[in-house]
Order: structure tokens, then C-alpha cells, then sequence
């Protein structure tokens, strides 16, 4: 009788990591899961799984004299995006792949109507990545300067009402949006892949870069670095 619970319960938990494996793809391969597979990461109750959470840079904290590669970091990000990617609850699809996707000026944490230079450049680098991974349309979002996509007072909405009518008049099935935040040494970035027809999140990836030199002269508008311009040029 045990040794039949015992593999009644196997079967059951193997089908239950098969079916994440369903939608996660190559699940061992993504940074954050830690070790090989996502069953190392399952709490299952265990409150003590809290102290795994913290994971200390290995170097003091300093200016950085380096810079991300853009290219190849905004490619990287679409593509975790899109390999995490889930679909809404009950559905099989992250959205209607048949139909384009909108993405808007990648904007400040704090003030959701500011970007600058590396916002708008991060924005179009999104964009060229995830063209070159789906076939979908991709077409740009062109608000108000007062409109935000996002709405932070009101949690539950995901999406202004003005994006939702956009979305129908263009027959987008998803949007893409993305946000930065500066701290004295890196620049965090989110995207967030939402599913327009559930107002869903269904990917989202969270990252950061050094904040280097021409990431500095970037947020604060420098274009041509000149010999007085002291701390953009090592």
C-alpha cells in the first residue's frame, strides 16, 4: 500500500514540473532558478527558503568605469522575456500570436511621463530584439506626453483605458512595457509583456547595468562628451 502511494505521488509531482515545463521553456537554463530545474526552487511551506532570497554583490559597491553592451544586453532580455512567458490563467495562448504587439518609450520608475536619451534608445532596442525573435507587427505606441501606459495608483489596472482603445484600433493582442531606475552605481530595467484582452501580465524580466559613463551622459543629456565634461570619459 505505501510502495502505491509513493508512486502515485511521484507520478503526481512529475506531472505537475512537466506541465511548467509546458509554457517555461528550457527551465534550467535561466539564472534565476538557481540550480538545474525548478524543483530546487519550490517552497512547499518552508518558510526557511526566505533566507535563500538576499544574494550580496561580490565586490564593494563603486562608480562603474564600464558600460553594458545594449545590443546584445536588450537582446538577451526579450529573450528571457519571452521564454518565461506564460499564458493567462485557463488559456493556452500568451496572446493571439496572429496579432501585432505595442511598445511605448521605455520611461522613469519614478515619473512615468520623464524618459531621456537611454530611455528612448532602450525602447528601441526592445523593440529590434523582438522583432528579430517573433514575426508579429510591432507597432509604437504615440500618447499624449500626459498619458501613461501604466496606472500606479489604481493596482488593479494594468493598462490606461486610451492604451485599451489603442490596442482594439490597432488589434494588438499584447503590449510592451518598460521602465527604468537609477541608483548611484547601476540602472535597474523591467519589462513586462501584458496580454491586452485578460489585462494580464504574462512575461515580465527584471534586470540592471553598470552605470558607466556614456549611461550617465545618456540620462543627463549629454551627447558629445567634451574635455570638461569630467566623469563621463575615463
Amino acid at each position: 500500500m505505501k510502495k502505491t502511494l509513493l508512486l502515485l505521488s511521484t507520478l503526481l509531482l512529475g506531472s505537475t514540473f512537466a506541465g511548467c515545463e509546458g509554457w517555461n521553456h528550457h527551465m534550467a537554463n535561466h539564472w534565476e532558478q538557481g540550480k538545474q530545474g525548478a524543483a530546487d526552487w519550490k517552497v512547499n511551506n518552508d518558510r526557511d527558503a526566505q533566507d535563500h532570497i538576499l544574494e550580496l554583490d561580490p565586490s564593494p559597491t563603486h562608480l562603474p568605469i564600464y558600460d553594458a553592451n545594449y545590443e546584445k544586453t536588450t537582446y538577451n532580455a526579450i529573450s528571457h522575456l519571452l521564454a518565461t512567458a506564460h499564458p493567462p490563467s485557463g488559456q493556452l495562448e500568451v496572446f493571439d500570436s496572429n496579432r501585432a504587439v505595442l511598445y511605448s518609450t521605455t520611461v522613469n520608475l519614478n515619473n512615468y511621463n520623464d524618459t531621456t536619451n537611454f530611455g528612448r534608445l532602450h525602447a528601441e532596442l526592445y523593440s529590434s530584439a523582438l522583432v528579430q525573435h517573433w514575426q508579429n507587427d510591432l507597432l509604437k505606441m504615440t500618447l499624449r506626453q500626459s498619458t501613461t501606459p501604466i496606472i500606479p495608483q489604481q493596482g488593479e489596472f494594468l493598462l490606461s483605458r486610451e492604451v485599451q482603445d489603442l490596442a482594439v484600433d490597432y488589434n494588438a493582442g499584447a503590449v510592451l512595457i518598460s521602465t527604468y531606475s537609477v541608483a548611484p552605481d547601476k540602472v535597474y530595467l523591467n519589462l513586462q509583456l501584458i496580454n491586452v484582452d485578460y489585462n494580464t501580465v504574462v512575461a515580465a524580466v527584471s534586470y540592471s547595468i553598470p552605470l558607466g559613463p556614456r549611461t550617465r551622459g545618456m540620462l543627463t543629456g549629454v551627447e558629445i562628451a567634451s574635455q570638461n565634461d569630467e566623469g563621463f570619459l575615463q
